[in-house]
């Protein structure tokens, strides 16, 4: 006949019969290890309670996704004088590898009695000062296949955790094939958007993800740099990864943030580089672009306050323009012109010199306007820094502003728009008078100093685009001040060193 096993006895009550149990069980001999289990803790746990066990007989959990034990020499110290007195979690090790296959040949010590949840720091202090680890069993995380959410909820609030390792650990539950909203309520993280910001780093070039993990860069910057795609809108190619650098090049070099470098890449990568002949009509820009096929982008720079363009809007001589940009004139050639393109017979008896004339000036005109549309990226991109002009340029811009007031209205146009794309001043006002108005009244002198900024740099703007190709000393100034601020450092189009006089037109 079987003797049955003697029933253990539970830790939250005493008495007699607790007392005897300890006896039988040897738990109160005095020849105990250096560091091991003493008393109670020398019994077999059950699920859900504490106890202590030599961190010898413990092994580092695999789905452990810290790089580095920060501050462990105060935590060395402490766990010396007081031992370990926050529990971790473990499991038995056996018991960890059957539920979790996948994994098993990762584990350091599948010999070991028990594996790690949360507390490698804490193991590791207990390893290095010769004290026993306090531990809370929890094999049922492993039955349920819920370790990896339990590494994360207990980590989650912990600072010493970087923004790539909270990252790793998010990604424990992406393998598993959770969607962003699962994850999020899985882990804590509090919604998809959240969740994405942190998965988006992981695609990044190594080194940014090392400045990162360092802390030498925060997580909204890392996270701008990480919506930067090659053209194919991918971020994680090996040709978005050159983009991503050279835009974190500027950030070190230059000490300008990461949306102002992003703001550099749009600009430079519609440049027509000196000695290209080729005009491409202007497509959309890369931002907006984002708001519509990335419906996982949570980028604080999507254009929910943006007022609507106005379609098929019609200068005076019948041609379209498109806001924001000012319009440029002499849009058509006239009706003969028009009347051209609508007869595909005319275009091949029309040859000639005038149809060569009208090529070379509708191909001027798409320059110009290709120009236009860069130098207002650029003007956006001088607005969104916090130290945008010094005194004297603004004093500058400010004067001819004030004393064009029939610049007024357009520039002030411009410039609302350019404002409520950064999402700068109030966010509901859609008019441009009512708008200006709000911020005059208001108290934030800060916005009100960027606002008038605004303006004078869109009046220059709107002179410079209306006297197009016939600049004067202001517009060539303009275009001078982009080039030369370095939170900018705008690169003029060929068409526009033309103007400057830095090409000439027999060298297109």
């Amino acid at each position: 006949m079987t003797t049955p096993a003697r029933r253990r006895p539970k830790r939250n009550k005493g008495g007699g019969k607790l007392n005897e149990a300890r006896t039988e069980a040897g738990v109160d001999s005095p020849e105990q290890p250096a560091g091991g289990a003493s008393g109670i803790h020398a019994l077999e746990p059950e699920d859900g309670e504490l106890f202590e066990h030599d961190p010898a007989d413990i092994s580092p959990n695999p789905m452990n996704r810290r790089l580095a034990l920060r501050n462990m020499d105060e935590m060395i110290d402490s766990v010396k004088r007081q031992g370990v007195h926050t529990p971790g979690a473990a499991m038995h090790t056996k018991l960890f590898m059957e539920q979790y296959p996948e994994w098993a040949n990762q584990v350091q010590h599948p010999e070991r009695t028990y594996i790690l949840g949360p507390g490698h720091r804490r193991h590791a202090a207990a390893l290095e000062a010769g004290k026993p680890m306090l531990l809370i069993l929890r094999d049922q995380w492993a039955k349920d296949r819920t370790v990896e959410e339990n590494l994360i909820s207990e980590n989650n609030d912990r600072d010493d955790l970087s923004p790539i390792e909270q990252a790793l650990q998010l990604d424990l539950l992406r393998r598993r094939g959770m969607t962003g909203e699962q994850i999020a309520e899985r882990s804590g993280y509090g919604n998809r958007g959240t969740v994405s910001k942190f998965l988006n780093l992981l695609d990044l070039p190594q080194e940014i993800q090392s400045e990162l993990h360092e802390r030498r860069m925060s997580l909204s910057d890392g996270y701008t740099l990480s919506t930067i795609r090659d053209a194919d809108k991918k971020n994680d190619t090996e040709a978005a990864h050159e983009l991503q650098q050279r835009a974190f090049g500027w950030m070190r070099d230059d000490g300008i943030t990461a949306e102002a470098a992003k703001s550099r890449l749009q600009i430079q990568s519609t440049v027509f580089p000196a000695g290209n002949m080729k005009i491409e009509a202007p497509g959309k820009s890369e931002t907006e672009q984002d708001g519509q096929n990335d419906s996982d982008d949570v980028s604080h720079r999507k254009h929910e306050t943006a007022e609507p363009e106005a379609p098929g809007q019609t200068a005076g001589d019948g041609s379209k323009t498109s806001a924001p940009t000012p319009p440029i004139p002499h849009q058509s050639t006239g009706d003969g012109n028009n009347q051209e393109q609508q007869d595909p017979k005319a275009e091949d008896s029309g040859a000639g010199p005038d149809k060569d004339e009208d090529q070379a000036e509708q191909a001027r005109l798409a320059a110009a306007k290709e120009s236009a549309e860069r130098r207002s990226l650029a003007c956006q991109l001088l607005l969104a820094q916090e130290k945008y002009a010094s005194a004297p340029d603004l004093s500058a811009l400010l004067v001819n502003a004030v004393l064009n007031p029939i610049e007024w209205k357009n520039a002030a146009t411009l410039a609302h728009s350019w404002l409520r794309e950064l999402r700068k001043g109030p966010k509901t006002e859609r008019s441009p008078s009512t708008y200006f108005t709000k911020i005059s009244e208001g108290e934030d002198a800060s916005l009100k100093r960027r606002a008038a900024f605004a303006i004078a740099l869109a009046a220059n703007e709107v002179h410079a685009t209306e006297n197009d190709p016939d600049w004067d000393d202001r517009d060539q100034a303009h275009l001078k001040f982009l080039i030369t601020n370095k939170a900018v450092a705008y690169e003029p189009t060929e068409y526009e060193q033309e103007l400057l006089g830095l090409v000439s037109s027999e060298a297109q």
